[in-house]
């Protein structure tokens, strides 16, 4: 039988309005993630002048959305490179251990 995680009640503020999570993951993690969303939403509000709450949302998604893409892209790129050098690196062993 297998043991059901525990579950954290976290409340939280996210731009004026407060929200109630559960998680079985770390209720402080959960709490920064929710901090720095509401710090980007602010920054973007103060920048573009847009008060509205869904508006602002979508916005900070999309510019995760496009950080996230970059980081996959570099993730990927650097894969590529380690890969390369792996395999040079076993067949220089190759050529000096018969």
């Amino acid at each position: 039988m297998s043991e059901q995680p525990k579950t954290s009640s976290v409340r939280v503020k996210i731009y004026d309005r407060e929200y109630a999570f559960q998680t079985t993951g770390d209720p402080e993690l959960l709490q920064a993630l929710c901090a720095s969303l509401d710090k980007r939403m602010r920054e973007l509000a103060k920048s573009s002048g847009s008060v509205d709450t869904l508006k602002l949302a979508i916005l900070v998604a999309l510019s995760l959305e496009d950080e996230l893409q970059k980081v996959l892209e570099e993730l990927k790129t650097l894969d590529e490179s380690v890969s390369r050098r792996s395999l040079a690196c076993t067949s220089m062993l190759d050529r000096i251990i018969p």
